[in-house]
Protein backbone atom coordinates (compact mmCIF):
# COMPACT_ATOMS: atom_id res chain seq x y z
CA UNK A 1 0.00 0.00 0.00
CA UNK A 2 1.56 3.74 -0.92
CA UNK A 3 1.44 6.29 1.44
CA UNK A 4 -1.15 9.06 1.17
CA UNK A 5 1.70 11.73 1.34
CA UNK A 6 4.44 11.04 -1.78
CA UNK A 7 8.03 12.35 -2.45
CA UNK A 8 9.51 13.70 -5.72
CA UNK A 9 12.68 12.44 -6.73
CA UNK A 10 14.91 14.09 -8.83
CA UNK A 11 15.87 11.61 -12.16
CA UNK A 12 19.20 9.67 -12.24
CA UNK A 13 20.23 10.30 -15.54
CA UNK A 14 22.37 13.65 -16.03
CA UNK A 15 20.75 15.15 -18.91
CA UNK A 16 17.04 14.67 -17.68
CA UNK A 17 18.26 16.54 -14.64
CA UNK A 18 19.43 19.25 -16.53
CA UNK A 19 16.20 19.33 -18.30
CA UNK A 20 14.51 19.54 -15.32
CA UNK A 21 16.76 22.65 -14.24
CA UNK A 22 16.40 24.26 -17.05
CA UNK A 23 12.95 23.84 -17.30
CA UNK A 24 12.36 25.11 -13.55
CA UNK A 25 15.10 28.05 -14.85
CA UNK A 26 12.86 28.77 -17.70
CA UNK A 27 9.25 28.74 -15.63
CA UNK A 28 10.92 31.16 -13.18
CA UNK A 29 12.38 33.17 -15.78
CA UNK A 30 8.44 33.30 -17.25
CA UNK A 31 6.59 34.12 -13.94
CA UNK A 32 9.11 37.12 -12.96
CA UNK A 33 8.57 38.77 -16.00
CA UNK A 34 4.98 38.06 -15.91
CA UNK A 35 4.71 39.79 -12.39
CA UNK A 36 6.62 42.92 -13.86
CA UNK A 37 4.36 43.31 -17.15
CA UNK A 38 1.78 43.13 -14.72
CA UNK A 39 2.95 45.66 -12.44
CA UNK A 40 4.01 47.91 -15.26
CA UNK A 41 0.45 47.30 -16.60
CA UNK A 42 -1.15 48.73 -12.98
CA UNK A 43 1.70 51.67 -12.83
CA UNK A 44 0.88 52.42 -15.95
CA UNK A 45 -3.00 52.37 -15.15
CA UNK A 46 -2.64 54.79 -12.68
CA UNK A 47 -0.48 57.26 -14.15
CA UNK A 48 -2.72 57.83 -16.68
CA UNK A 49 -5.67 58.55 -14.22
CA UNK A 50 -3.91 60.83 -12.20
CA UNK A 51 -2.85 62.56 -15.29
CA UNK A 52 -6.31 62.60 -16.27
CA UNK A 53 -7.82 63.45 -13.70
CA UNK A 54 -5.00 66.39 -13.46
CA UNK A 55 -5.81 67.71 -16.82
CA UNK A 56 -9.65 68.14 -15.85
CA UNK A 57 -8.65 70.22 -13.31
CA UNK A 58 -10.08 67.66 -10.18
CA UNK A 59 -6.88 66.75 -7.50
CA UNK A 60 -6.42 63.13 -7.65
CA UNK A 61 -7.27 61.28 -4.55
CA UNK A 62 -9.70 63.87 -2.73
CA UNK A 63 -13.25 62.90 -3.03
CA UNK A 64 -14.53 65.78 -0.53
CA UNK A 65 -14.33 69.36 -0.69
CA UNK A 66 -11.48 70.30 1.46
CA UNK A 67 -12.80 72.70 5.04
CA UNK A 68 -10.21 75.43 5.67
CA UNK A 69 -11.40 75.51 9.18
CA UNK A 70 -11.15 71.57 9.82
CA UNK A 71 -8.40 69.49 11.27
CA UNK A 72 -8.64 66.11 10.53
CA UNK A 73 -6.77 63.91 12.51
CA UNK A 74 -6.67 60.94 14.50
CA UNK A 75 -6.61 60.52 18.48
CA UNK A 76 -6.44 58.43 21.33
CA UNK A 77 -8.14 59.29 24.62
CA UNK A 78 -5.23 58.58 27.39
CA UNK A 79 -7.07 58.11 30.96
CA UNK A 80 -4.91 59.59 34.37
CA UNK A 81 -2.82 56.85 35.90
CA UNK A 82 -4.73 56.11 39.12
CA UNK A 83 -2.81 56.83 42.57
CA UNK A 84 -3.12 54.22 45.25
CA UNK A 85 -4.76 55.85 48.13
Amino acid sequence: MRPFMFSLQPPRHPLARLALGLAGLVLLGFFTVFGLVVAAALLAVFALRRLYLTLRGERPGSSRPVDPQVIDGEFTVVEKARLPR
